[in-house]
């Protein structure tokens, strides 16, 4: 089954209705007489494109939430892991899951850990996924483990797509500020040099300050280039040996913004660790995998010794409060819920309102960081415009004298 292949069907089933899908088999044969099993009569079997290509495409965001969700359920329902893969591969028409789907069937069928198997196939969401599945195996509840963690890959994607809709207008409106000065300089200004050498006179302060910085910026455009292109690969090669995120996360966790970063990594953090106490895993195995799930490098380096100093015998919420920049609502809500035998759903709800109140306050930043960039963009923009406006008319005055 490992060397098996996708193929993208069209068939009719026995209701008559025309259903479209992608199957595995090792060859088209195998194809053919597997859809005749499942009751579908084949009008059309071709190789599907990923598959033709040999090309491996990451499962989405949204397809893995509904892939585990469905998972959970199918496993709720009394589906044995194997037949639920197999019914979700064969009935999914994306090449990219009936592939993830495969993958993991030959790896559990081959005798793969679990976890492993799942991590390997979901490498977006790897180690959150991996964690879960783990914690699930020791609780033995795995479907609730599924479905947990399709809910914390929504709720994350969810939060994602806030931060871009939040943050895309004010970028589109400094780049295109940027965009407009740059033209300005580039075009706009070369053709005003000669006039100004003309008149014999120095042209006023504004529009000479413009000229300066335009003939600097045309003359030396290969230079400025080079330095950018460079830029450019220095972040590419920082991103790909891993400088560059650790860099970010220092920024982020050290930096002016280090409340609302660590509420959202922290508040992540609970959430996952909430889910797997809540599924019934033991706390050791919980802190080992939920720490492993923050994707954060400082963050996770800040939460390792928290396993240590909790199979020490210190209580959770003590050992969470002295975390640098652990929010201490969290840990406040921790201890009342080793007071009260609910730990789980504590640090989860804790969790949640911390990413909430995150939201809030980039909510709030960005409706005022907007309409900020636009006046001050604008105002700037609106300065150059009249000053060049006025140096050329004091150029004009200049020559007709």
């Amino acid at each position: 089954m490992g060397d098996g292949k996708s193929y993208q069907y069209v068939a009719v089933d026995s209701a008559g209705r025309r259903v479209r899908g992608v199957t595995a088999a090792a060859d088209e044969a195998g194809a053919f007489e597997m859809l005749r099993r499942e009751g579908l009569s084949p009008l059309s079997l071709q190789l599907a494109r990923d598959a033709r290509v040999g090309a491996k495409r990451a499962v989405s965001d949204q397809d893995t939430v509904m892939l585990l969700s469905n998972l959970g359920s199918l496993l709720r329902a009394g589906a044995d892991m194997r037949t639920a893969l197999t019914v979700l591969g064969s009935r999914s028409s994306k090449p990219e899951v009936v592939s993830a789907c495969r993958g993991l069937l030959t790896e559990i069928s081959g005798g793969g850990a679990l976890d492993v198997a799942f991590s390997r196939h979901f490498e977006r969401h790897h180690a959150l996924v991996g964690a879960m599945v783990a914690a699930g195996e020791v609780s033995g509840d795995l479907a609730g483990a599924l479905s947990r963690a399709a809910d914390v890959l929504d709720a994350r994607a969810k939060l994602r797509g806030k931060l871009v809709a939040i943050l895309t207008y004010p970028a589109f409106v400094l780049v295109s500020t940027v965009a407009a000065i740059l033209a300005l300089l580039l075009f706009v200004l070369p053709t005003l040099a000669p006039l100004a050498s003309a008149s014999g006179s120095s042209p006023p302060l504004v529009l000479g300050v413009l000229l300066w910085a335009s003939d600097q910026l045309t003359s030396r455009l290969m230079m400025v280039t080079i330095f950018c292109a460079a830029v450019v690969v220095m972040i590419g090669v920082s991103h790909l040996t891993g400088s560059l995120r650790r860099t970010v996360d220092r920024f982020l966790l050290r930096g002016p913004v280090k409340r609302t970063a660590g509420a959202l990594v922290y508040g992540g953090f609970a959430i996952a660790l909430g889910g797997m106490l809540s599924a019934g895993a033991p706390m050791s195995e919980a802190l080992r995998l939920a720490t492993r799930s923050v994707g954060s490098l400082v963050g996770r380096s800040r939460l390792e010794p928290v396993l240590h100093a909790v199979r020490q015998g210190q209580s959770l919420s003590a050992t969470l409060e002295a975390v640098p920049g652990f929010p201490v609502s969290i840990s406040h809500l921790v201890a009342v819920g080793e007071a009260t035998g609910g730990v789980g759903q504590m640090l989860t709800r804790a969790g949640q309102m911390e990413e909430e109140a995150a939201m809030h306050r980039i909510e709030a930043i960005g409706q005022i960081l907007a309409p900020a960039l636009i006046v001050a963009l604008g105002g700037l923009v609106g300065l150059l415009m009249a000053g060049l406006l006025s140096g050329v008319s004091q150029l004009g005055e200049a020559a007709l004298q």
